[in-house]
């Protein structure tokens, strides 16, 4: 998936990508660990954590995306058989709904010294479906530490604890494991609920369960419009929050976008308060996963 700034503005191709994999024939080979490394980000329209990858040996991109499930790649750069009736298929759940993609085996997927062998991928059939990029799940990688310093344009990967940054604020938040997912807890005047940490998502957004038991405040606007990963437009509304919490963190007199979807079903969670934070906010700090602690840090 994709989730950031509150208040973002909003753009009717802003786009949200969910890659969960609800059900897939094989599981995810792990790379061979590095001591200490760093990836370079490159640089994106979208903000994305984008680095250089090679696939079977071709030089590519793919979104680093601790909102996905399974790897997708795009079938341009795979000897891929369409009248291939006998494939093995998955089924890949986003905002805007489901799509059945083919399963393929590849020789190797490297980036940086990480290196993938036999990895199975999900199969991008169908163009801009769901965002014209390689996609590579944080999962995959078997360091305990994964260090996105979006600032400077690299994301190390190494084992430990998470470095400390010299005179810089950190909030240290404990997180749950659902699926390979990043959630953690938040507040929004006062009503708990459950965050997804998602850096393949442009925007932050909460579920309109959400939105209705936090009290929130339509804001007198057009309705904007995001467009999910079935290529269909979802209409969504903004309101206004007067207090949300996450960690020591305290924001107050915000805005955020309410979509409804069944997405959150999907991972499980029903209607309970949900929301995605993308992008919009996490690319304005220095986002740290301790897999070890199964804790996320946010330096500023």
């Amino acid at each position: 998936m994709m989730l950031g700034l509150l208040s973002p503005t909003l753009y009717s191709k802003t786009v949200f990508t969910c890659l969960i994999a609800v059900w897939c024939v094989v599981a995810l080979q792990p790379a061979h660990a590095t001591e200490q490394e760093s990836l370079a980000l490159l640089e994106s329209e979208r903000n994305w954590p984008i680095t250089r990858i090679t696939i079977n040996g071709k030089s590519s991109r793919a979104l680093l995306d601790t909102g996905a499930t399974i790897a997708l790649i795009d079938d341009n750069l795979l000897a891929y058989d369409a009248s291939n009736e006998t494939a093995y298929t998955t089924r890949v759940s986003g905002i805007g709904g489901d799509r059945v993609l083919p399963v393929m085996q590849l020789a190797s997927v490297r980036t940086g010294a990480q290196v993938w062998h036999d990895l199975h991928v999900a199969v991008n059939t169908v163009d801009a479906y769901p965002v014209s990029e390689n996609i590579l799940p944080v999962s995959l990688f078997s360091t305990s530490v994964i260090d996105f310093d979006f600032a400077n344009h690299t994301v190390a990967l190494y084992d430990g604890r998470p470095k400390r940054v010299p005179g810089a604020e950190r909030n240290s938040i404990g997180y749950f494991d659902h699926d390979g997912l990043i959630f953690i807890d938040v507040s929004i005047n006062g009503v708990r609920g459950h965050a997804l940490i998602d850096t393949g998502s442009t925007i932050t957004l909460i579920n309109s369960h959400f939105a209705e038991h936090a009290n929130g405040v339509q804001r007198v606007q057009e309705p904007q419009e995001v467009r999910g990963s079935d290529l269909n437009r979802k209409e969504l509304q903004v309101f206004k929050f007067r207090k949300m919490q996450f960690g020591e963190k305290r924001i107050s007199n915000f805005s955020i976008p309410v979509l409804e979807t069944d997405l959150f079903s999907t991972l499980g969670f029903g209607d309970a308060p949900m929301m995605v934070i993308g992008m919009d906010l996490l690319s304005h700090y220095r986002l740290q996963i301790d897999r070890k602690r199964k804790r996320i840090i946010l330096v500023r």
